[in-house]
């Protein structure tokens, strides 16, 4: 403790009062966001501008962990990652071990599989697992709910971001928690 307060010191009289109030960040931890995946148990139609939907939710959440909360998003070598074709959706996250070893995310610290619930066109929940690559433990499973994703196109945008939003926070104090973070530095991301 007395390291930590002497270090806190000598970056307040250096003037950097942001550091001073939370000390010096750890470096960004490489993340990888698979494709989300479509869990529908709701027995209606999928319309074909939810899988749109799906993709810039998708996006959205990797633009949110990189530049709200500081991550360093990773891609794979090739292609994204999907499961191998004879396999139905939800493979890798049924097999988190296999969607790390099999998908080129060696350059990743953690992978993020995630799934959007489908109950109805009304209700779904965004889903997601966090795997830690070294041990491809799953150190958390994550759950936003997100109402009214397949209603009007206004609507959908802001569910995207909120989504986003809001499982980029969850995802972040999962990975920042696993990793050892001080009760201060578990809340990663900013608005």
């Amino acid at each position: 403790m007395k390291e930590r307060t002497s270090e806190l010191a000598h970056d307040s009289a250096n003037g950097d009062s942001a550091q001073a109030t939370l000390g010096p960040r750890a470096p960004a931890a490489r993340v990888a966001v698979l494709p989300i995946d479509l869990n529908d148990v709701s027995n209606q139609p999928v319309p074909p501008e939810l899988r749109t939907r799906l993709g810039l939710l998708t996006e959205a959440l990797r633009t949110r962990l990189a530049t709200a909360c500081g991550y360093t998003v990773v891609q794979p070598p090739g292609q994204p990652a999907r499961p191998p074709r004879d396999e139905k959706p939800g493979y890798y996250y049924a097999h988190p071990d296999l969607a790390v070893g099999e998908s080129g995310w060696d350059q990743a610290d953690w992978v993020i599989i995630p799934r959007l619930n489908r109950a109805s066109p009304w209700v779904a929940d965004l889903q997601a697992h966090v795997v830690r690559v070294r041990d491809t433990t799953i150190v958390s499973n994550r759950i936003v709910e997100i109402k009214g994703l397949e209603l009007t196109p206004e609507l959908a945008s802001r569910l995207v971001d909120r989504g986003a939003a809001w499982m980029a926070d969850q995802i972040s104090q999962s990975i920042e928690t696993a990793s050892g973070a001080e009760a201060a530095a578990r809340r990663r991301c900013r608005a």
